[in-house]
């Protein structure tokens, strides 16, 4: 919606307001596709227009300042620096803006998704081009017929049943058809048309639900949310959105949706590695993992004792060979005879000895592997929960977190994490919050508005999350839901109810304290406290 037409009519009559009567500083370009236009309002106030070109996920904002880099920044359009706008309007019939200019020169911006261009026009006649410079220059731009505008069609049509039935006629009684012909209606628009609609078909209620969705358009509520992947989403209407803000404005409302793009396709695009470091390290973690096995390392200390211990009970023998000695087990006389290696240089006393210390040294061994298997455990569910939230944190702690070194889990130590993680499944992770104050953050930071949300009911306990769960998994919930009541001042009961929803459905309360929340369309299940997964 940050690039239909009734987005940039509003954007252009701001765009007129705020420039007219400024001055075009300059134009130049610092990053590929990316065009920049300084100006300086008619109070002195330094403004930037950046144009995005060939990018279908924004299409340009507005802020304060001039930001140019000193350097990799190239000057355009020079003959154009220190110019007077006269006016900034949209055309009636299209999505290009022009920036009038005091000389006669003007600046078109052909906002078309994919074919946006940027250009540098005398009346009609393009003297420079932003994109195919070389095959534009010189060209005459066509002339626009006199025709209503796309705002006063629409307004017709809403005005009148009858033209509307007309329209209906002309597409044989085709609603989809008729939506496709509205004027200044992109695919985002006809399908919003058409989900109001639903299944009431008659061209009044069609007509009606058209006339509310234009008063909407021409009233615009501006604001900002997510969707459900997270990314940033930018709309007019009135309906909000997820994780909505409100804006004063267009101009502010894309500044925010622009800014929150950028940085959320420049985390996009540099998680990938990210992931496949956090990924790699989890696999040698639970390769690690399986070769920690201090029952087998507590039965060969046990195995080297014995034979230490058959040793001293058989110095009395003469030995036979000096590689080994075949002894009959006097700890477990049912079993056949042992044979025990020995070292040649040594005689059978000290090879008991060597037996014994081998022995002890297992033993000793046991309790560092013990430690040593709870903290990779620990640092594999920390991955697990990691790698599971990637894309729910804010991309500007995303580039914090790649500008430290170590491994994910060398930060959480010295990091505290808001919150516990429990593997529930290879795929499925349990997040629990630790506090009032990490309750707040968990919810509203690092879930994702699809995440199951489970809290214990009518008692204060721990925000939970279900990462990697749809509500089609109904036992890795029940047994959340049992983890969640544990963490809750019902633990001790006997059965606990436990709420659960979406994410999305869960929002903060005016004047409530952190952690406290209001939910809706939550389902109730009667659990027994489990602290760990039974």
């Amino acid at each position: 919606m940050f690039r239909n037409y009734f987005t940039l009519f509003h954007a252009a009559g701001e765009l007129h307001e705020t420039l007219a009567r400024g001055t075009l500083t300059g134009v130049h370009s610092q990053e590929k596709n990316q065009l920049v236009l300084s100006f300086l309002s008619r109070a002195g106030e330094p403004l930037e227009l950046t144009l995005f070109i060939r990018n279908p996920k924004t299409a340009l904002f507005m802020r304060s300042g001039h930001h140019r880099k000193k350097k990799q920044s190239a000057s355009l359009w020079r003959i154009s620096e220190d110019d007077t706008v006269q006016s900034v309007a949209i055309s009636p019939v299209d999505r290009e803006i022009t920036i009038t200019l005091q000389s006669g020169l003007s600046i078109m911006l052909q906002l078309f998704a994919t074919n946006s261009n940027a250009f540098l026009l005398e009346k009609r006649t393009v003297i420079d081009a932003f994109k195919n410079s070389t095959i534009l220059k010189g060209t005459h731009l066509p002339e626009q017929q006199e025709s209503s505008s796309i705002i006063e069609q629409l307004d017709s049509l809403a005005d009148s049943l009858a033209d509307f039935e007309e329209l209906l006629q002309q597409h044989n009684g085709d609603i989809e058809h008729t939506v496709a012909a509205l004027p200044g209606f992109d695919r985002k628009l006809q399908r919003e048309l058409l989900t109001r609609l639903e299944n009431h078909h008659p061209a009044t209620a069609l007509h009606s639900h058209f006339r509310t969705l234009l008063h909407e358009l021409q009233n615009p509520h501006v604001q900002t949310g997510r969707n459900q992947d997270g990314a940033p989403e930018f709309s007019i209407l009135h309906s909000p959105l997820n994780e909505s803000l409100q804006h004063e404005n267009i101009l502010q409302g894309l500044a925010a949706y622009s800014i929150a793009t950028l940085r959320h396709t420049g985390t996009a695009m540099q998680e990938p590695p990210l992931r496949s470091t956090l990924t790699e390290r989890l696999k040698k973690i639970r390769k690690e993992l399986q070769t920690i096995n201090p029952d087998a390392v507590a039965a060969e200390a046990q195995k080297n004792e014995i034979s230490g211990h058959l040793l001293i009970a058989s110095l009395y023998l003469e030995r036979t060979r000096p590689e080994s000695i075949t002894l009959t087990d006097i700890f477990s006389p049912e079993s056949p005879p042992r044979t025990i290696p020995l070292q040649r240089e040594l005689n059978l006393q000290q090879n008991a000895e060597h037996y014994f210390q081998k022995s002890s040294k297992g033993k000793g061994k046991i309790e560092g592997l013990l430690k040593r298997r709870k903290k990779l455990e620990v640092e594999a569910a920390e991955l697990e929960a990691e790698l599971a939230g990637m894309t729910a944190e804010e991309p500007s702690d995303a580039r914090q977190r790649r500008k430290s070194t170590g491994s994910a889990a060398q930060k959480k130590t010295a990091e505290r994490l808001p919150f516990k993680s429990i593997r529930i499944s290879d795929t499925i992770t349990l997040l629990i919050g630790k506090n009032a104050a990490d309750n707040n953050t968990l919810t509203f930071q690092h879930a994702r508005p699809n995440d199951i949300w489970l809290h214990a009911r009518g008692t204060s306990g721990s925000h939970c999350v279900l990462k990697g769960a749809s509500p089609d998994h109904s036992d890795a919930i029940q047994k959340a839901a049992a983890i969640a009541a544990w963490h809750s001042k019902a633990k001790h009961s006997g059965l606990v109810p436990v709420i659960y929803t979406l994410k999305k459905h869960v929002r903060r309360g005016r004047n409530l304290p952190p952690g406290q929340v209001v939910v809706e369309r939550e389902k109730v299940l009667m659990v027994k406290p489990e602290k760990e997964l039974p």
